[in-house]
């Protein structure tokens, strides 16, 4: 017969009772109801004793809940709650996050299979576990870790919405990202090769490369800006990024802000883009920026500072597969930028609040950096001599 028991030192009862094989179990109840508790452990052995089917056990678990909590226990398949999950948070986050939840979800769904479909509850630490590795082999690790941590956001709304008692994301941990010696890595532009690069671009590319390399911003922020972001009296550039959601404000100096004085329309409302056609490029891919890393990869191949890749149509290259890193890319103007100032002697609170970059140990929350100072490193960039 079923009894419970509690630890001196916990405030729950502990369910003690015996399967169907005579093997003795104990399960805490979370309860600190004595009687309820009591409820809830002859219901534990019964089910146990019994051989029950899918359904019989929902049942079961079903009149449980209800009967010890008051309330009828919700239930959803996983492919429900996390289409319905990312259906909610299409207006909360920005569309080009919102892509990343869109995809991991994705990911998940196909790994799960047919399993989709059954009970969200049903998902378990070791299916997370070996998405997250299986991510990890055919993509990258940073694309499965990222992958995990939306994923723990999703599965904490299952919790509050009564789904499930538990959040299996956050029993798996992330990997730490070791890069292959092989493997080729991101760098900054030389100086010979911008002017190189600067060669063969036509004007409005020279104006996003120039934005990359004087404010270390992302290729789909410039593309989105316009010219009400730009006050060219005050020399000073403010938007909010659409990767991290900062608001971002940054001194413009050097050759960005003669192309900038250079290309302002005479007559513009604030809404006019800065480079019109990146802008229609990225509203052609649904705020995408590939379109645009496609034609800038381009023109890197034209002033010869990288080698065309082989074109196969039978690749299949998506999200399902490992992208292979260029050691030059739009991104790479970012790391231009930070070594630029760091070599300048910028000191890293004042790097990290001009590109953008993220930090637990320098956060906003903490470092407030005027104007001034941020004028000064810019002031610190040199000069290409383009012309």
């Amino acid at each position: 017969m079923a009894s419970i028991w509690k630890h001196p030192k916990s405030r729950y009862w502990t369910a003690c009772f015996t399967d169907s094989s005579g093997r003795q179990r104990k399960r805490s109840t979370k309860l600190t109801d004595r009687a309820k508790a009591i409820q809830l452990a002859n219901k534990f052995e019964s089910a146990y004793k019994l051989k029950l089917t899918e359904a019989q056990a929902r049942k079961v678990i079903s009149d449980i809940y209800e009967e010890v909590r008051g309330d009828k226990l919700i239930h959803s398949s996983a492919k429900n709650f996390l289409n319905n999950w990312l259906e909610g948070r299409k207006a909360e986050i920005v569309k080009n996050s919102y892509k990343r939840y869109e995809n991991a979800v994705k990911k998940l769904l196909t790994y799960l299979g047919d399993r989709s479909e059954a009970d969200i509850a049903y998902v378990t630490k070791t299916d997370l576990a070996s998405f997250r590795d299986l991510t990890a082999k055919t993509l990258t690790v940073s694309t499965a870790n990222t992958d995990l941590k939306i994923l723990r956001i999703a599965f904490k709304q299952a919790v509050v919405d009564g789904l499930r008692i538990d959040n299996p994301a956050t029993a798996v941990s992330t990997l730490e990202d070791r890069h292959d010696p092989d493997e080729s890595e991101r760098r900054p532009f030389t100086e010979p090769e911008l002017k190189q690069l600067f060669a063969v671009l036509d004007e409005e590319w020279k104006g996003m490369t120039l934005g990359g390399l004087y404010t270390g911003q992302r290729l789909g922020d410039l593309a989105a800006l316009t010219w009400r972001r730009i006050d060219l009296d005050q020399k000073l550039l403010a938007f909010k990024s659409l990767k991290t959601g900062r608001d971002m404000v940054i001194p413009l100096a050097g050759d960005l802000i003669d192309y900038l004085q250079k290309n302002h329309p005479q007559n513009c409302s604030g809404e006019t883009p800065v480079f019109p056609k990146a802008s229609k490029a990225k509203r052609d891919t649904e705020g995408e920026s590939r379109k645009l890393s496609a034609q800038f990869t381009n023109y890197l191949i034209e002033a010869k500072l990288v080698k065309p890749r082989p074109k196969d149509k039978n690749s299949g290259k998506g999200h399902s597969v490992r992208r292979q890193v260029s050691e030059l890319s739009f991104h790479s103007l970012r790391h231009t930028a930070t070594s630029w100032l760091k070599r300048a002697g910028v000191p890293e609170a004042v790097v990290r609040d001009i590109i953008g970059h993220e930090s637990e140990l320098v956060s906003r929350n903490y470092t407030h950096l005027d104007d001034k100072t941020k004028r000064k490193a810019i002031a610190k960039l040199p000069k290409l001599n383009l012309t």
